[in-house]
């Protein structure tokens, strides 16, 4: 049996001190910085170049190509749709929306709207897929992902009328912070705290809630105005303060802490103009090698390496490509329909992976939310089927906006029993719950299903956070010359990034199993 000092050897000598590098960090045997993006180092493949089939024209298999025919593989893209980009999918006028119950729709934004139906938004610490933007040129601009402007609302409160963010914000902040001040100063946590700590954590509460000095919290301007300052005597009158029973009552923790989840935190990023101008950048370099309207029908192992199968839907024919290689970034939910001798386990874990259906709702309409509301991006929250409005953060303070009224799981939820027209009426009816006497300038919905999307059929698998799906360890592991790629190949699940790492990962795995192949002091160039 070859050791990892041994195996590593054989690396080095094939493709040098990078190729080591690049090994030891997959085999977990080197932490990769934090501070740098993933950029895979592959060698040149041994005995010439190497045929690897890709099977998706989505990131991961953007990425795939890309990365390959650097280091000199000859690689081919078979993609089912006429379009690259997979998910990343920006509807504007004149997009076709079609699903598999037979709906069709037909995008008339005004010239300049948009709508990213799949990603819209890139966290900061996404490294890789900055990466990429910043090596293609495409500018970005920052994504508000957070406005305290934004709203909460529920039945259960404020007699149903929306509440600022800031003001829940702040007065849970404010009620929480009394209610620890005082049972500090009535040597309730003595155990736990000094004379000298009960003074100090007393003196942060008061700021931390802004508390009075009698540790009562009576309100804060942090919680906005219901009477703003001017010149003056308009010193301005701050909200009276939300009762905690109140705030219980609406029952909205998770939504007022979203901008706490890792990977929504401040600053996030979108490309000006619609996020497929990054599937685009792709496609520019790899274009070349994807044969569209190609659905895949068959994979097979062979002597060689894989066979493919697909269907030409341009010509209507038949037709078949070997390759030493393949790299499938079908997702599951499409790949269970797929004939492939997978092995027995692979196969197993595709057929019961289950998926999220995701959905948006867009809407054209005059940015009556800036204009009157002082709203610019961020997200309100209801507590209704339609639970969320997101604002757009592109083209501020123009005429005209694209804002989103659904953005959810329909799998299991209320909105997945309703027809389409239900489902627009049920985001029409948010917006008003949110904004009343503005729902009747919204126009043009557009409603995207995506387990009802074609060669999508779901949204991204579905996991039980911090848990993985069952099988993820099999599937991040090749099955023969046949391996796997795509954001569920990744603990990025739903994320460009994870589909960009898992295509580093994929390659770097192929590269490897060539450098294993080439004989020992046979050097290769490290690209």
């Amino acid at each position: 049996m070859t050791t990892r000092r041994q195996f590593l050897t054989q690396v080095g000598r094939a493709g040098g001190y990078g190729m080591t590098y690049t090994m030891m960090q997959s085999l977990g045997l080197l932490a990769v910085p934090a501070s740098e993006a993933s950029v895979p180092q592959l060698a040149s493949p041994a005995g010439g170049a190497k045929r690897v089939v890709i099977l998706g024209a989505g990131i991961a298999g953007m990425v795939s190509a890309m990365e390959l025919s650097k280091a000199g593989y000859d690689c081919v893209i078979l993609e089912a749709r006429g379009r690259a980009g997979g998910r990343n999918w920006t509807i504007r006028n004149g997009t076709r929306v079609e699903m598999t119950d037979g709906s069709t729709q037909v995008c008339t934004f005004d010239e300049g709207n948009y709508f990213n139906a799949g990603p819209a938004r890139f966290p900061s610490n996404h490294r890789t897929m900055l990466g990429y933007c910043h090596e293609f040129g495409i500018p970005l601009e920052v994504e508000i992902n957070t406005s305290r402007s934004a709203r909460m609302q529920s039945d259960r409160m404020n007699g149903g009328k929306p509440v600022e963010q800031r003001q829940m914000v702040n007065d849970t902040r404010g009620h929480v912070s009394e209610l620890l001040a005082k049972s500090i100063n009535r040597n309730a946590l003595d155990q736990e705290l000094t004379p000298q700590d009960r003074e100090r954590m007393i003196e942060f509460l008061r700021i931390y809630g802004d508390l009075s000095p009698d540790l009562f919290y009576k309100g804060s301007e942090r919680a906005g105005y219901k009477s703003m300052p001017g010149a003056g005597e308009a010193d301005g009158v701050a909200h009276d303060p939300l009762d905690m029973s109140v705030l219980l009552d609406a029952h909205l923790w998770k939504e007022l802490m979203y901008d706490e989840y890792f990977p929504w935190q401040p600053t996030m990023f979108q490309p000006i103009g619609g996020m497929d101008h990054v599937a685009a950048a792709f496609e520019k370099r790899v274009g070349h090698l994807i044969r569209f309207q190609s659905p895949v029908t068959q994979i097979r192992k062979t002597p060689a390496g894989v066979r493919v199968a697909y269907r030409n839907q341009k010509t209507g024919a038949n037709e078949t490509i070997d390759a030493d290689y393949c790299i499938c970034a079908i997702p599951m939910s499409v790949l269970k329909s797929v004939d492939t001798d997978f092995s027995p386990d692979v196969k197993q874990i595709i057929e019961t992976s289950p998926y999220d259906a995701a959905y948006k709702i867009a809407w054209e309409s005059p940015r009556f939310w800036e204009k009157e509301d002082s709203i610019f991006g961020g997200i309100s929250f209801l507590s209704r089927p339609v639970n969320l409005v997101w604002y757009p953060s592109a083209r501020i303070f123009s005429k005209e906006g694209v804002i989103i009224s659904g953005y959810n799981m329909e799998n299991g939820s209320v909105i997945e029993k309703m027809t389409i027209a239900e489902k627009i009426e049920s985001s029409r009816h948010s917006v008003e719950a949110l904004h009343p006497g503005r729902s009747g300038q919204l126009r043009k919905p557009v409603y995207v299903g995506w387990g009802r999307i074609p060669y999508n059929l779901g949204s991204w698998v579905h996991i039980d956070e911090p848990a993985m799906y069952p099988g993820y360890e099999r599937m991040i592991q090749p099955d023969g010359p046949i391996y796997f790629a795509g954001d569920h190949i990744s603990h990025l699940v739903g994320w460009q990034e994870g589909a960009a790492l898992s295509a580093h990962r994929a390659v770097t795995l192929i590269s490897q199993a060539q450098a294993s192949q080439r004989p020992a002091g046979a050097a290769a160039p490290r690209i």
